[in-house]
């Protein structure tokens, strides 16, 4: 009996049962809404194509006048193109922000974690090579036919799910309406058989099927799941030997890009602070040989030796600054960003929730990145405070920097924030800027963690 009631009762009230009801009746709007998304997109997109058509038509009768008409053409062309291509980058960000929010629900609703597979996206740089990697990008065609996929699916398993629901209980109370009225009939009017009361149970038998409704409902979440690995989650042997190719690439240009830092530190110890230490103790000598024949010689040997040392440390300090604080190592980076806004000019607020702490290199990606935006906060934000926000979701380590300065941070080359971009793709991770014009600055990052 424990086992009938396992098998026919208790998916009934189970969550996951509830949660699967939940995504199929919000996969009806959702999918209207991300369609209505790409298909604005795509009619601005093809914007280009009736401006030329027209361009065409007016053309016929100007030229007729003797009116160089390829300058019409060429003008429609030139004011409609960059709104073709603008709008497809768009549309294909768009479309991609809206897979991420339904990869983050799979994750916290459901239970299931779909990686999403992209293509690479360009930082910053102009928009006609952007346009281009976003059209050769397989992951942007895909998003596409996703949600013209999606959307019939979403509309048959949302009707099914009503159905599935309301139906039984609908069979139940009709079909025994239907019992009653009839038994009621044949007794006050002969002429009607009772067997006619009998017509109504096989529609109070549709009510028997009710426990198999939770067995329907997660059958038809597995079609949306499925959608989702085969359009968001999975990539071609094709792309995924160059998304491979692409992270040992980065990789390389991030050990190169070590190996010229340690040579840097390499150069400047000896051509800066080790000449410094070297004329300081030739200092120290010389005061020392006149500490008791010229103690006035000596007393200005000394200062000059203090200042030499003064200097000596500040030179150390810029170039260890690229380099790992004992705490990070020895206590991690929540004692480390303690320490660090501790030291910062913008008073920070440091909100830091990971439970299990990340690999080293996450951790000193993350330390430097954040140590970047504060500095850059410092000099450039006129910011009145600052936040770092700090979170560990499965593998991936995701970290925010805000700040409600003016705004106007660009991640440009040769910046520092850039070659933090560098380093954290060479890791196969994120970190992107958004920050409008008067502000708020926001600096993401999202690193592999495994620890």
């Amino acid at each position: 009996m424990g086992r009938l009631h396992a098998l026919l009762l208790r998916p009934l009230g189970e969550a996951r049962t509830w949660r699967a009801t939940l995504h199929l009746l919000g996969a009806i709007f959702w999918s209207v809404a991300n369609t209505l998304v790409l298909l604005v997109g795509l009619a601005l997109v093809v914007t280009p194509v009736p401006a030329l058509l027209m361009a065409a038509e007016i053309a016929g009768p100007i030229q007729a006048n003797g009116t160089a008409s390829a300058w019409l053409v060429l003008l429609l062309l030139l004011l409609t193109l960059p709104l073709g291509v603008l709008a497809f980058i768009g549309t294909t960000y768009a479309l991609e922000g809206c897979a991420r929010l339904e990869v983050s629900w799979h994750r916290a609703v459901l239970g299931v974690d779909i990686p999403l597979a992209l293509g690479p996206r360009a930082r910053g740089g102009s928009l006609l090579p952007l346009f281009g990697k976003l059209v050769v990008d397989r992951s942007s065609w895909r998003l596409m036919a996703y949600q013209l996929v999606r959307l019939p699916v979403a509309l048959l398993t949302g009707a099914l799910t009503v159905l599935c629901w309301l139906g039984p209980p609908v069979a139940l109370i009709a079909g025994a309406f239907y019992f009653i009225g009839a038994a009621i009939d044949s007794m006050y009017r002969p002429y009607l058989h009772a067997d006619q009361a009998w017509e109504s149970v096989p529609v109070l038998l549709l009510a028997l099927l009710t426990p198999a409704v939770p067995y329907a409902v997660r059958w038809m979440l597995s079609w949306h799941l499925g959608l989702a690995r085969r359009y968001l989650g999975q990539l071609s042997a094709e792309q995924l030997a160059a998304r491979v190719f692409e992270v040992e690439q980065r990789r390389e240009d991030a050990m190169a890009a070590a190996e010229t830092e340690r040579r840097r530190i390499e150069r400047d110890l000896h051509d800066g602070a080790q000449q410094q230490l070297v004329a300081l103790a030739m200092l120290l000598g010389r005061a020392k040989r006149k500490y008791d024949t010229d103690p006035e010689a000596t007393r200005a040997l000394l200062e000059e030796a203090h200042h030499s040392a003064k200097e000596a440390i500040v030179e150390l300090r810029e170039l260890t600054r690229g380099l790992s604080p004992p705490v990070l190592a020895d206590r991690g980076l929540d004692a480390a960003l303690s320490a660090l806004s501790a030291r910062s000019e913008v008073p920070v607020s440091i909100d830091f929730d990971v439970a299990e702490r990340p690999g080293r290199t996450a951790e000193s990606i993350a330390y430097f990145m954040i140590a970047e935006s504060l500095t850059n906060i410092a000099k450039h934000a006129r910011a009145s405070r600052a936040w770092v926000i700090v979170r560990r979701a499965g593998g991936l380590l995701r970290v925010s920097v805000g700040d409600d300065g003016v705004g106007g941070a660009v991640l440009a080359g040769g910046s520092g924030l850039a070659g933090l971009a560098d380093r954290a793709a060479g890791v196969d991770g994120t970190l992107t800027v958004t920050s409008p014009a008067g502000g708020p600055t926001t600096v993401s990052l999202e690193l592999p963690c495994e620890s």
